[in-house]
């Protein structure tokens, strides 16, 4: 019901600052970086080769290099999944006071309440494995895998299996 107010140039500076909220940690300062200059997002707190074995497991257009399509992907997917005027007034025009207050409220309690993220992680090698909540194939261990705390204790997807139980697109920035 509410416009949406926002520049083509500024999509990617705005979803950065909209998620930052759900984003702990990237790639560490001791590890070489080059993954994390690759690409446009990688999985916060893996090594470069476990960047590269996640991103692996993903379709080829839907990695998200640097100027690519998987990019391009990637920000189509957060204004669906996590739309600005859903989260900050600025985003809408004609709110009357009392229903930017009402969105502020909104927008805090669905982060608190609905909006968990995924985490990536190797499958542990001393575990015999589990099965993908998507798929119903084993993950083994070594394998890297997607965790939800959310979802329930030991629940796991494989990288292209964490999608959207409605329209199977992937939850980007898990």
């Amino acid at each position: 019901e509410h416009a949406v107010r926002m520049a083509p140039v500024d999509l990617e500076r705005m979803m950065c600052r909209l998620i930052s909220d759900f984003q702990r940690h990237s790639i560490s300062d001791d590890d070489s970086g080059c993954a994390s200059e690759e690409y446009a997002w990688v999985p916060p707190g893996l090594k470069p080769e476990q960047v590269y074995q996640f991103f692996s497991c993903l379709p080829e257009d839907k990695v998200p290099y640097v100027n690519s399509p998987g990019e391009r992907y990637r920000i189509r997917q957060l204004l669906h999944q996590l739309p600005p005027h859903d989260s900050e007034a600025q985003y809408c025009s004609s709110l009357e006071e009392e229903e930017a207050k009402e969105l502020k409220l909104f927008s805090q309690q669905r982060k608190r309440e609905n909006l968990g993220r995924g985490t990536v992680r190797l499958f542990p090698v001393t575990i015999t494995g589990a099965i993908c909540e998507q798929c119903g194939k084993q993950i083994c261990g070594g394998d890297i895998a997607v965790f939800a705390s959310r979802a329930g204790h030991g629940a796991c997807w494989h990288p292209q299996c964490f999608v959207c139980t409605t329209c199977r697109e992937l939850l980007v920035d898990l």
